[in-house]
């Protein structure tokens, strides 16, 4: 049997890895900070620079030797973004890495609505767990909760200017089925 990985703080503290990008504004995003991760989830950081050869330089710099390393340009809902990903401490890791800002990025704004659904809705942590371990991703598995139409990622930043009165409504339809 294995040991159980570290917690992903833990993991960042021994990487020092917001330290390492903090010129890029890292924000830690995705499942581990909400609570709500599974077995398969990863270490998600969102990043923003002007420049994607000083991001290269530093993640490579910092991060080319652990297992796994690669860096490349990916497309991200029409924007070039540059995604590192690495394995370590028995999680991967994915530095995403745009020239938008960081308010700005999908990503991110998934992670703010996400945080605040859960906060005012505690037992949506468990339902949402739970398709997760189905093999639901994040935002399809909380559009799926809370019977939001058409693309899941964009129909989850349909609520992101509703207000906490709004939400709740929503959450409440959603839990008590």
């Amino acid at each position: 049997m294995s040991k159980p990985k570290p917690s992903y703080e833990t993991v960042l503290d021994q990487l020092q890895l917001l330290r390492a990008l903090h010129e890029f504004t890292p924000i830690v995003i995705g499942t581990p900070p909400l609570g709500i991760e599974t077995l398969s989830s990863d270490i998600d950081v969102a990043c923003y620079s002007s420049d994607f050869e000083v991001f290269t330089r530093v993640v490579v710099g910092e991060f080319k030797d652990r297992d796994e390393f690669q860096i490349r340009m990916i497309d991200s809902r029409g924007e070039p973004a540059l995604l590192a990903s690495f394995v370590t401490y028995g999680w991967e890791l994915e530095l995403f890495c745009q020239k938008i800002p960081l308010a700005h990025q999908w990503g991110v704004r998934h992670f703010y609505i996400e945080r605040r659904l859960l906060s005012l809705e505690p037992r949506l942590r468990a339902i949402v767990t739970d398709l997760k371990r189905t093999g639901v991703k994040t935002e399809p598995a909380f559009a799926q909760v809370l019977a939001l139409k058409g693309d899941p990622y964009e129909a989850l930043l349909s609520l992101e200017f509703m207000s906490d009165l709004e939400l709740r409504a929503l959450l409440l339809q959603a839990v008590s089925h």
